[in-house]
């Protein structure tokens, strides 16, 4: 059972997630909080495996409260969840270590879905969103081709794979190599690159110019 975490100000978004994801067989919200300042106490007392992380908070904002979880032993999988589809505050959350992003106005699939994947060590999300990212992002360009020589060939593929979204089990199907072998490339790339995750590592594929 993969068990959640809420963290939203608003308690009709809060009950709106938990009834959607307790109506699947394999995920339950084990607990919610009104603000930032109480995530770090609930994960240490519930230890979920994902929190959805509202980045608009009274007290103390999502932003600040990721970077408390990124500090914790073994922490959770971050999905930060905006009203906007990207801005600044994403871009800020991703650097500060969450996994994955949502719009809070996406539709009820969305959210089982990317609790599964972040769990899973996948992501979802869009090449768009990527690609509004790296507009919104500080220019950085510059270093990442250099960055990119490190990586061997299969590690190029396997890094323009994450970038387009693909999980572990497409990039196998892709490339005609077991899931195994496709984690091991993936801990590689992620070394390589100094990326925490799999965002991470897609925005420097896009910021080098190797995803269109």
């Amino acid at each position: 059972m993969i068990t959640v975490l809420v963290a939203d100000d608003d308690p009709f978004v809060r009950r709106g997630i938990a009834d959607i994801l307790n109506a699947t067989p394999d995920i339950r919200v084990v607990a919610d909080v009104d603000d930032g300042d109480k995530v770090a106490q609930a994960v240490s007392r519930f230890r979920p495996h994902a929190i959805l992380m509202d980045l608009n908070m009274r007290r103390m904002g999502g932003l600040e409260a990721t970077r408390q979880v990124m500090q914790m032993p073994r922490p959770a999988k971050v999905i930060a969840m905006t009203a906007m589809d990207v801005d600044d505050l994403v871009v800020q959350a991703i650097s500060a270590g969450a996994h994955s992003f949502l719009n809070k106005d996406a539709s009820p699939e969305s959210f089982y879905l990317s609790v599964r994947a972040v769990v899973s060590d996948n992501t979802l999300f869009s090449a768009d969103a990527l690609r509004r990212i790296v507009q919104s992002s500080p220019p950085v360009a510059a270093a990442a081709p250099s960055t990119l020589t490190n990586l061997s060939s299969r590690e190029r593929e396997i890094l323009c794979a994450i970038a387009s979204g693909a999980t572990n089990a497409e990039i196998s199907a892709q490339l005609y190599l077991s899931e195994t072998t496709v984690k091991t490339h993936i801990s590689s790339v992620f070394g390589k690159l100094g990326a925490r995750n799999r965002v991470e590592a897609a925005l420097v594929a896009f910021r080098a110019g190797l995803i269109a």
